[in-house]
């Protein structure tokens, strides 16, 4: 019952357009009601500590990207470009280096776009090349230690007894990621453009930084030294820079606690309700039982892959697929009598649950779509429909690279 609650909550939030978190723990006091679990034992899977890490370093960027700070480093990385061939390079880099840097990709797959559309448009680039490439870049750097995504995956890992080895996770999403984009830049001739063309104006003008943009770079740098040098906790640590930073006039607190996605966090501690229920029921063994019937040794990476892509396509990868898929890892290594890396099931679900999210019904290719939409210069040339198909038929070629690239065994040599 509570895996259908999980299947139930992701189609009709799909369909309906509804928050899947609040709908797995709607799902979640239903059973415990029907079912007579206490409500301590069904709030016990509520995660604090992953839910204090999100809004932590949440709140810190979203000073951060109000005070100007996000967009000054992105104007900064791409004025450095004066071959304006190499600007996809530079967008790479930009989604790349904001999304590692901590904030992780939820924010900066919304900030890529903005800066990616306009400046393809007057350096006369294809605009759904360039928000591709950049929100790459942004898959790119989503698995560090101290994005939100890595400290959930590490979180997972650890609760499943798998050595949360990061590294072989983020390099086999980073090479992924590098893959899709280089595809991209061929198939749309990235290096077709106009020598006279440039990036405009607007978006590139105003990149002196102030007192309160080094002041911001700085917290950026002490949140990675005490994180990374320290191993202190990255969301309580992000708190007191934030408050350190509003203090100093630095931030706006009101307009930073607005832009906190609160959605985000809500779909994540919804989620862990219901997948603790899951655990509690035995309803995840059923679900890796269901997975390692179809898998060998051989294949269990190519299913997993796909598997995580196909729900990545209509769900986010944050909140549904990395919390329902991985806690299934360690379970499907044991049915195949310890024949495949742990490591490498995790690093297909972070791979497939994020590549395939250029879907137009996903997060990343919804926010392109809008991002060009609101251009006036693509009113006739890119249409919705148009859109709609071109990024559905990427969404697809990432599932298939990925899949292609498990298949053929490159990720077990990373793994």
């Amino acid at each position: 019952m509570s895996i259908l609650g999980i299947c139930f909550s992701i189609i009709i939030g799909f369909y309906k357009k509804t928050n899947v978190g609040i709908l797995m723990i709607a799902f979640a006091f239903i059973l415990s009601i029907i079912y007579k679990i206490p409500t301590k034992e069904i709030l016990s899977g509520f995660s604090v500590k992953l839910f204090i890490t999100m809004l932590g370093v949440t709140y810190l960027f979203s000073i951060m990207s109000g005070n100007g700070t996000l967009d000054i480093i992105s104007k900064k990385i791409v004025n450095v470009v004066h071959n304006k061939k190499l600007l996809p390079v530079a967008m790479y880099l930009v989604g790349f280096i904001l999304c590692a840097v901590g904030p992780g990709a939820i924010p900066v797959l919304a900030i890529v776009p903005v800066i990616a559309i306009p400046i393809a448009f007057q350096a006369k680039l294809n605009p759904i090349m360039l928000a591709i490439i950049g929100q790459c870049g942004v898959f790119g750097g989503r698995m560090t230690q101290i994005t939100p995504e890595g400290v959930l995956v590490k979180d997972l890992m650890s609760s499943q007894q798998i050595e949360n080895q990061i590294f072989p996770v983020w390099f086999s999403l980073f090479f992924t990621s590098v893959a899709l984009a280089i595809a991209c830049y061929i198939w749309y001739k990235g290096w077709k453009t106009e020598e006279d063309a440039t990036p405009s104006e607007h978006y590139l003008e105003n990149t002196h930084l102030t007192w309160v943009h080094w002041t911001s770079l700085c917290a950026l740098l002490l949140l990675i030294v005490c994180a990374v040098g320290f191993s202190l906790n990255v969301g309580l640590t992000a708190f007191v820079i934030g408050a350190v930073l509003s203090a100093l006039g630095s931030g706006n607190e009101n307009k930073a606690i607005k832009d906190i996605p609160w959605s985000v966090l809500i779909l994540v501690s919804g989620v862990g309700l219901l997948m603790h229920i899951v655990l509690k029921s035995g309803g995840l063994d059923i679900l890796t039982q269901s997975l390692a019937s179809i898998m060998t040794a051989t294949t269990a990476s190519s299913v997993m892959v796909m598997t995580s892509a196909l729900m990545s396509f209509f769900s986010s990868g944050l909140g549904v697929v990395f919390p329902t898929l991985i806690p299934t890892c360690q379970g499907i290594i044991e049915q195949l009598g310890g024949h495949a890396s742990a490591i490498e099931l995790v690093a297909m679900v972070v791979v497939g649950g994020t590549v395939s999210g250029i879907s137009p019904v996903s997060t990343t290719g919804a926010l392109i779509m809008s991002g060009i939409a609101t251009n006036k210069e693509a009113e006739q040339t890119y249409t919705p429909s148009k859109m709609f198909v071109e990024l559905f038929a990427w969404a697809t070629f990432a599932m298939v690279i990925s899949f292609a690239l498990a298949i053929v065994g490159f990720f077990s040599l990373i793994c």
